[in-house]
């Protein structure tokens, strides 16, 4: 029996709060993951700070359909009698609407399932999306002339009944870059945003892996980890640049 030790950084490029959930694949054995979160604060701006147990309390609220109502509506809801907090304290409608049912709680989801229904590697999801994106992978193809490349449109929709905002992060080095940056996108509408492409060398092979992450404008502190304030968007570009010299027999590659 031996044991490896993995370090993980936290490099955030806004003041957002940030969750991935990362797969580990062993040979011989189910998938196993690991829950990522962070918030990064500023100066001027200081997010509530998200912690592992507000995981637990949004998966409940997503089993049971809340998430895709914002904070402001569901605390509307909550002083109006159409929702109730359980024992837990996580919301859960009235016993005249559920009737004799209990109300909902998160599934227990099989590794294997979890790992390739991911809306991400297929078009399968455990859950319905809250945000999806128009395509999940490009590529580029062969760019011989680097002033040609045209922008890739990508389209991002928002099926939530809040307006979000989506940020995408941003690696100083590499060539994809997503314009803009940040926007917020109404409820139950789609907005367009570029990928563009500007690289550093010639005869290489570029690939990168983009994310973004969504949540909504309106948050309350009383109902942290209530709403559905962060969802994980994952792109994959792949691009070639062609051998510049005809003479040259090795093709160097960078992968950013």
């Amino acid at each position: 029996m031996s044991t490896l030790t993995l370090k993980v950084t936290f490099q955030p490029t806004h003041p957002i709060i940030c969750h991935r959930r990362v797969t580990c694949l062993v040979h011989h054995q189910d998938p196993l993951f690991l829950d990522l979160v962070g918030t990064c604060h500023t100066e001027t701006m200081s997010p509530v700070i998200l912690k592992l147990k507000d995981l637990t309390m949004y998966r409940t609220h997503m089993a049971r359909g809340l998430t895709f109502f914002p904070p402001d509506i569901l605390g509307t809801m909550l002083k109006e009698g159409k929702l109730l907090v359980d024992e837990n304290g996580a919301l859960t409608l009235p016993p005249e609407i559920l009737g004799d049912k209990p109300p909902e709680g998160y599934p227990v989801i099989e590794p294997m399932v979890e790992y390739f229904h991911d809306g991400v590697s297929s078009d399968f999801t455990v859950f319905p999306p809250h945000v999806s994106l128009s395509i999940k992978e490009f590529d580029f193809g062969c760019c011989a002339n680097l002033q040609a490349v045209e922008p890739l449109p990508l389209c991002v929709t928002n099926h939530t009944k809040g307006k979000i905002t989506v940020t995408w992060t941003k690696k100083p080095d590499s060539p994809f870059q997503v314009i803009p940056e940040s926007c917020d996108i109404p409820p139950l509408k789609s907005m367009a945003v570029c990928i563009t492409f500007q690289p550093l060398h010639l005869n290489s092979l570029y690939a990168a892996e983009l994310e973004g992450f969504a949540f909504y404008k309106v948050e309350f502190v009383f109902l942290r980890g209530g709403g559905s304030r962060w969802h994980y968007l994952q792109l994959r570009l792949l691009l070639h640049l062609p051998i510049s010299f005809p003479l040259l027999s090795s093709l160097p590659q960078k992968i950013c």
